[in-house]
């Protein structure tokens, strides 16, 4: 069974040995899910990174299912929890193995996403669309918070002592801690809401791999901010193509603009932290956007 290498080498610098390890075994506990969960594996995803995901074709009746499953260690229990709480803003949920960390859930068609409008160069319209996923998401009555707070995330800042800008990083710490005292407007969040995860589904967008975080409804903004996926628009800079997504935010979000670029430079300096922490480097483009951000004005 053939994987692409971004995603061994991810599995491999995660997980170290074990994912090694898990790599090896994967072709067998793929067997006994299909055993387990009565399918028939199509294929993998192409661009898999950081878990495995494959299409299966259910043998009872003929439907198509989409198996998703990680070593452990990966957040896959708390994917779950979370999948179960969202309802309709999400794929259905048909099965989940603790032991084998992994869940089977519905395959959403066309499921094509937002990365479709990056490459068409509508870059604005995709902005559009998660504030209008964002606004659906929250418009949910979740009274489930026990789930992981962001205040949690603050040690991770630390990693990026003398490896990013110092005052971007002393002043995304100090936002951070601003930002997550005060708990009285919490919500459950996505935490990880970007292009690659909003899908095109028959009833409407849809998303899928949600971190699951515990925080303040603005927070939900942070992530899809830095994310390009290699289709920044053209002729234009990061700095100015950073500044149209943050007033489009900022327009169509019942938050205070000041907070959504607060929150952008956060999450956007904790991505370069978790990078770091997984593959020991920093992206030149994390600090590059981050001091985009804090250059905008409103």
């Amino acid at each position: 069974m053939q994987f692409n290498p971004t995603f061994i080498s991810n599995i491999r610098d995660v997980y170290g040995e074990a994912g090694s390890l898990w790599l090896q075994e994967l072709p067998s506990r793929l067997k006994y899910l299909s055993s387990l969960w009565n399918f028939r594996l199509l294929s993998p995803m192409a661009s898999l990174t950081y878990h495995y995901v494959g299409l299966v074709e259910m043998n009872s009746t003929k439907e198509t299912a989409v198996l998703k499953m990680a070593p452990v260690g990966a957040n896959i229990a708390s994917e779950v929890k979370w999948l179960r709480c969202m309802g309709g803003a999400a794929p259905k949920l048909y099965a989940f193995d603790k032991g084998a960390n992994a869940f089977l859930m519905e395959n959403l068609k066309p499921g094509h996403s937002l990365i479709n409008c990056l490459q068409q160069g509508n870059d604005d319209a995709a902005t559009r669309i998660i504030c209008q996923t964002i606004r659906h998401l929250q418009s949910q009555e979740l009274t489930d918070l026990s789930f992981r707070h962001l205040s949690e995330l603050s040690g991770d800042f630390s990693v990026l002592q003398g490896r990013f800008d110092p005052k971007l990083l002393s002043k995304a710490e100090g936002l951070f801690k601003d930002l997550t005292a005060d708990r009285s407007h919490d919500i459950l969040l996505h935490g990880d809401l970007h292009h690659d995860n909003v899908l095109l589904s028959e009833s409407g967008w849809r998303v899928i791999d949600p971190h699951g975080y515990v925080g303040n409804p603005a927070a939900e903004v942070g992530p899809m901010v830095r994310n390009f996926f290699g289709y920044l628009p053209k002729n234009k800079p990061v700095s100015k193509a950073i500044t149209r997504r943050l007033h489009i935010m900022a327009e169509e979000l019942p938050f205070d603009p000041q907070r959504i670029k607060a929150w952008a430079l956060c999450m956007t300096t904790l991505s370069a932290a978790w990078t770091f922490e997984d593959h020991g480097k920093v992206d030149g483009f994390d600090i590059e956007v981050a001091s985009a951000i804090d250059q905008v004005m409103f």
